[in-house]
C-alpha cells in the first residue's frame, strides 16, 4: 500500500534528504523537500513487499492432477476438493469404490472391468518403471504391457483417449465390442505444432 501525496509549488524544490527504514517485508522512505530559505514539506512512502516469502504463513494444497479425467470424470464434483487436497498413499481407500462404482452404471462395465480400471489408475498419479527401456515410454504403458513398458507421459500421447478407452472401451478388456465414448474428437497435440526433439521440447506457443 502506498501512501504518496503530491503538491504543486510555484518555487523550484529539491530532494536534499532522503532517509530508509526497513522492516520484514516493509520499507519506508522518507523524502525531505526544501527550496532556498525553507523546508517546503516532507513525505513518507511506505511500500510493501508482496513478493516475499512468509515463512510463518500456512500453505494448503488446493489442486492436484495425475492420470487425466480420473477427478473429472469418475469423481462426483462433490468429490473434487477432498480428492485436490489429499495425497496418492490414501486414494485407493477414498475413491476404488467410487471409481467402481461410476463404471459399473454409468458406463455399464463388469465388476471384474471395473475394478481392474481402479486399480489402474488409482492411486491418481503418472507411474514409471524405470527398470525399462524409455523409448517403450507412453501413458498407461506400465499398465497395458507391464513386462515391457515405461509408462510415463509423452507430450504426443493422446492422453484423453486412451483414459475414455480405458474407462467406455476395449484397452483393458478386448470383449467390450461395442464402445461408447472413447475419443474426444480432437488430436493429440489439438492440431497444433509438434514438440521439438531439444530442451525445453514443447512446442513455441501459438502466435495471436
Amino acid at each position: 500500500m502506498n501512501a504518496v501525496r503530491l503538491a504543486l509549488m510555484s518555487a523550484s524544490i529539491l530532494v536534499i534528504g532522503l532517509t530508509s527504514a526497513c522492516e520484514r517485508g516493509v520499507e519506508t522512505i522518507t523524502l525531505t523537500k526544501t527550496d532556498t530559505v525553507r523546508t517546503v514539506r516532507t513525505d513518507t512512502v511506505i511500500r510493501r513487499d508482496t513478493v516475499r516469502f512468509n515463512e510463518f504463513r500456512t500453505f494448503n494444497q488446493i489442486e492436484r492432477l495425475g492420470n487425466p479425467l480420473v477427478a473429472e470424470v469418475l469423481l462426483e464434483f462433490k468429490d473434487h476438493g477432498f480428492h485436490d487436497a489429499g495425497t496418492p498413499v490414501t486414494d485407493r481407500a477414498n475413491f476404488s469404490a467410487k471409481v467402481i462404482r461410476f463404471i459399473t452404471t454409468v458406463a455399464g462395465r463388469s465388476t471384474a472391468t471395473a475394478t481392474a480400471i481402479a486399480n489402474a489408475l488409482l492411486p491418481d498419479m503418472i507411474g514409471v518403471q524405470t527398470d525399462k527401456a524409455a523409448n517403450t515410454a507412453g501413458y498407461l504403458g506400465q499398465v497395458l504391457n507391464p513386462a515391457v513398458n515405461y509408462g510415463g507421459r509423452r507430450l504426443q500421447d493422446d492422453a484423453v483417449d486412451l483414459s475414455l478407452g480405458v474407462v467406455f472401451g476395449p484397452i483393458l478388456d478386448p470383449m467390450n465390442v461395442s464402445p461408447g465414448l472413447v475419443t474426444d474428437n480432437v488430436p493429440p497435440l489439438g492440431g497444433g505444432p509438434v514438440p521439438t526433439n531439444t530442451f525445453p521440447y514443447l512446442a513455441p506457443p501459438n502466435g495471436p
